[in-house]
């Protein structure tokens, strides 16, 4: 049986029907891991479909059922011209670690960082408020695939803390809403 349309439902209820050779040609994935650990813990869901390229509001998560149609005329994509809004928040960020730390003791932060067609070429750490950052540059990536990134920090004094954290994409834009993660450092 040939088939043009994939239709994906998510565990809501949401529908979004996509033309089959689209997916194929940009290589659309469904994630339900980023680096061999859960997407729930990097995302908020147990797996979403991803598209390089497209606007992240056109991905659905938590998908339970995808159906394959042959269609008379198979979806038309959603009319995206990049009116300041399809990437609104790129290039984009995340971060975690454990929420509380050691004075001494070298504290674990990770995330990932995309941009959809665009290459992340460093990942800035603020401990200041925005004041100043801290810049890693990220080797060996490209506009396709997340990266996910590590940063260790050795805290010198107990107290309330909050790590920002934004990507940087190889035009130089830093991401618009950097990522906070909120943690304490106990002696």
């Amino acid at each position: 049986m040939e088939c043009n349309t994939a239709t994906f439902t998510a565990s809501d209820g949401t529908q979004v029907a996509f033309p089959l050779d689209f997916l194929i040609e940009r290589g659309a994935v469904i994630a339900d891991k980023v680096n061999g650990e859960d997407i729930s813990l990097v995302m908020g869901c147990s797996n979403q479909l991803w598209i390089p390229g497209f606007p992240a509001k056109y991905f659905i998560r938590d998908i339970v059922d995808i159906t394959f149609t042959n269609e008379d005329e198979p979806p038309a994509l959603p009319d995206f011209q990049d009116d300041g809004h399809d990437f609104t928040n790129r290039p984009n960020v995340s971060c975690r670690a454990k929420y509380v730390g050691h004075v001494g003791q070298a504290m674990k932060f990770e995330g990932w960082a995309d941009d959809y067609d665009k290459r992340i070429v460093a990942v800035e750490f603020s401990l200041d408020g925005g004041e100043t950052w801290r810049r890693h540059d990220t080797e060996g990536t490209d506009a396709v695939r997340w990266v996910w990134w590590t940063f260790e920090w050795k805290p010198e004094e107990a107290g309330h803390y909050t790590m920002l954290v934004r990507s940087v994409n190889e035009d130089g834009k830093t991401s618009p809403m950097p990522a906070a993660h909120y943690f304490e450092v106990v002696e």
